[in-house]
């Protein structure tokens, strides 16, 4: 009997839940899933169009990765053109369309670029600032960084800006409440989405129009595997906010049409006695030092590290899926004293001196980290990463030939990241391929319909953001900074500007 009253207190427990938990069934023009930056600019602007808005978030917050986002992609901008930067709609149409080896939708990426600063500006009128930024040498300036707003910057101001507008609408935002399927009529069109909050209620929402917004699925693990073809154990999330694909599944069990998918993907470090943003993490971004993979042998220019995507791919494709990154004590002082080559956005900015670099490389050091070495010599270090010291040492051997020639042989690297390992001590830092989100899932067209297996809208269903697919090629480019985030806005915008149109016929 002991053994049986716990099970009868549970089953008790249950049943008493179930009975206060209650069915809502509500109407609405438009059904916004995900609250995300795509999601809430789709809510604003269809409430603005005079739509009833309810907006479902399966987080009990607001902006999902958006929250750790910095800016929007732009041209030909006003904050440009008070720059005098010379980047045309045109120029920016060509570079995008060949880094991404034309394998994304030149339609859409050609209303994007050519709206891009009209969407700049409707988000300026809504509270949002911004200021154009350059991060590295490899990109355009493109990237319009987000100012402060109540207390907040960069993502999390503009998602806390659209939220108070949308409050300020009317919109009706069901928190800790995924939706979990999408309704049909028999010819298949969408006609209503079904949610479960956290608390067991659920809710039948009627609609006319649903708004896919809910980010990627970079958070599911068998997704990354089984959709991007990636090891989601040596391809990680860096910014986990249950991104779980959500919408795009709902979408495929009613027929959609699957799209590619990729990643906006860095390269990066953890480990014992490493803090994320600490002084040594960001030396794991550094362009001058001396890159190995796991035989010991330089693998790519270094400068990569100045177009973090990239660099993530060129780590992730080596054996192991990692490197090491190499330097020594005159380029710790080099850090300390004269700032970073490489910043890590606008958190870390170019330039920043690493004062704390030898307290943190000390701490390193104390923990014995498994992601951070020091040795009195190549081949000491070479034990200490397990790397073949005859490989190490003719790596290190040339890669300081290199330097005092100052010209790169083998990768043709920048002479101004070209530095000799030439002090007594050395250091390696264990790098990592990792992404800040998923990118795509779902096709869509012109006019951001959801299309079928047969390529033809889905009527009712729209998709906006991280889950629409064509929009980056194979890997995603800092060349046009900000290109996810700006996409979010203006899609979901524009999703529903659209949708709100259907609700006229």
């Amino acid at each position: 009997m002991k053994i049986m009253q716990p099970l009868l207190v549970a089953a008790l427990c249950a049943a008493v839940g179930s009975a206060y938990a209650a069915e809502h069934k509500l109407n609405a023009d438009v059904v916004v899933v995900g609250a995300g930056s795509a999601g809430l600019t789709a809510s604003v602007q269809a409430a603005e169009n005079g739509a009833k808005v309810i907006l479902l978030e399966k987080n009990p917050f607001v902006g999902g990765s958006s929250s750790f986002a910095e800016g929007l992609f732009g041209v030909e901008s006003e904050w440009q053109r008070l720059r005098s930067d010379t980047l045309t709609r045109e120029e920016a149409l060509k570079g995008l369309l060949e880094r991404h080896f034309h394998q994304i939708d030149a339609i859409k990426t050609k209303d994007y670029v050519e709206g891009s600063a009209e969407n700049l500006d409707w988000l300026a009128k809504h509270g949002i600032k911004f200021e154009v930024v350059r991060m590295t040498p490899w990109e355009e300036p493109t990237w319009h960084v987000i100012g402060e707003y109540k207390g907040s910057n960069h993502g999390a101001a503009l998602i806390k800006a659209l939220k108070d507008n949308a409050d300020k609408l009317g919109v009706e935002t069901l928190m800790s409440t995924p939706a979990t399927k999408l309704l049909t009529n028999k010819e298949g069109d969408v006609i209503g989405v079904e949610a479960k909050a956290k608390n067991g209620d659920t809710y039948v929402i009627s609609t006319k129009n649903v708004i896919l917004a809910s980010g990627g699925f970079g958070d599911d693990p068998k997704k990354v595997q089984e959709w991007a073809h990636r090891d989601p154990k040596a391809w990680k999330s860096s910014v986990p906010v249950n991104k779980t694909g959500d919408g795009i599944q709902m979408a495929l069990d009613i027929g959609a049409q699957m799209g590619p998918v990729s990643f906006v993907g860095h390269h990066g470090t953890e480990g014992k006695g490493i803090k994320f943003l600490s002084n040594l993490y960001v030396t794991s971004w550094q362009p001058a030092a001396l890159w190995v993979n796991a035989d010991g042998n330089r693998f790519t220019n270094e400068g990569v590290a100045l177009s973090f995507s990239q660099a993530a791919n060129a780590i992730y494709s080596q054996y192991g899926h990692y490197a090491w990154s190499i330097f020594d004590d005159s380029q710790v002082k080099y850090m300390m004293e004269k700032g970073v080559d490489s910043g890590v956005g606008v958190l870390v900015p170019v330039g920043a001196k690493m004062t704390e670099l030898q307290k943190d490389i000390d701490a390193a050091l104390k923990a014995d980290s498994d992601a951070f070495k020091a040795a009195s010599s190549v081949a000491q270090l070479a034990k200490e990463i397990n790397v073949p010291e005859k490989n190490l040492e003719r790596a290190v051997a040339e890669y300081n030939k290199y330097c005092e020639e100052k010209h790169d042989g083998m990768f043709y690297k920048n002479p101004a990241y070209m530095r000799p390992l030439n002090t007594k001590k050395l250091y390696a830092i264990k790098l990592g391929a990792y992404y800040f989100s998923s990118y795509g899932g779902l096709r869509t067209n012109r006019d951001h319909q959801v299309l079928d297996k047969n390529n033809k809208p889905i009527k009712g269903l729209y998709a906006a953001g991280l889950e629409v697919s064509d929009m980056v090629g194979p890997t995603y480019t800092t060349w046009s900074s900000g290109h996810a985030f700006g996409f979010a806005a203006y899609s979901g915008r524009h999703a529903a500007i659209n949708a709100t149109k259907d609700l006229k016929k």
